[in-house]
């Protein structure tokens, strides 16, 4: 079921590493290997869906190691079904970010899990590689719109699994990819930035022009200090069940 789907994200993800010149770039930048998402079964044949997407993901690994792009979805699906307990491992990520995606998923909304930027650079830390947020620049590079349909790998993945609701848990600082995979200005959207008072926001249809409701969130680590999880999660709730 899922297969035909995620066969397809793929080829969208190799596309898109041709497009933004990846090759080129983990050349200049010390970059890793790029974050393949995918879908879970459950989450094709479930009547409430969430695109959760976070910041980046950690530890990928260099870009110029073996680990296939085949195997790295594998990977994220494999990553995700035991974190909503649908594996026989029951080893589970305590983070708040996962704590945050199976609070979603006991609300009977299933999620898949995706990544505004897709890559994350590294450093050498006291002999070992560590993972850091993309500059700006980077991200400009491979965030942005491209192709004749000029939209972004994250547009196209979100038009392709139909989500009824994506949030994105990046939090305020992450404006500028934001603005990059939707493809407009981050001044824009200067006034839908979380923050204490309103941890949440939902950004206007008019502005991102997509066909669910699209809110931008603090990142679960930060709500999970403010005692907000319960409260995005209800707001999440809320417009889906409309």
């Amino acid at each position: 079921m899922g297969d035909d789907l995620n066969k397809k994200l793929l080829e969208m993800t190799k596309e898109w590493l041709v497009e933004c010149c990846a090759d080129k770039l983990a050349i200049q930048y010390p970059i890793s290997r790029p974050f393949c998402y995918a879908i879970t079964n459950e989450y094709l044949v479930s009547k409430f869906r969430i695109m959760i997407v976070g910041q980046e993901a950690m530890d990928y690994g260099r870009y110029s190691s073996d680990w296939p792009l085949e195997d790295i979805q594998q990977f994220n699906i494999a990553y995700t079904s035991r974190q909503l307990g649908y594996s026989t491992d029951t080893r589970i990520n305590s983070s708040p970010f996962w704590k945050f995606v199976r609070k979603i998923k006991e609300l009977g909304i299933e999620p898949s899990w995706n990544n505004v930027d897709k890559f994350h650079r590294i450093i050498e830390k006291d002999g070992k590689d560590e993972t850091i947020p993309l500059t700006v620049e980077i991200e400009e590079k491979v965030d942005s719109s491209y192709g004749q349909e000029n939209k972004s790998l994250l547009r196209r993945e979100i038009e392709l699994v139909t989500p009824n609701l994506v949030i994105f848990v990046i939090g305020p600082d992450y404006d500028k990819a934001l603005a990059f995979s939707l493809g407009i200005a981050s001044t824009d959207l200067s006034d839908y930035k979380p923050s204490v008072v309103c941890p949440c926001k939902e950004l206007p249809h008019s502005l991102i022009k997509m066909d669910c409701p699209v809110l931008w969130s603090y990142h679960p680590a930060y709500l999970n200090r403010i005692h907000s999880l319960d409260k995005v999660a209800n707001l999440v709730n809320d417009l889906i069940s409309k």
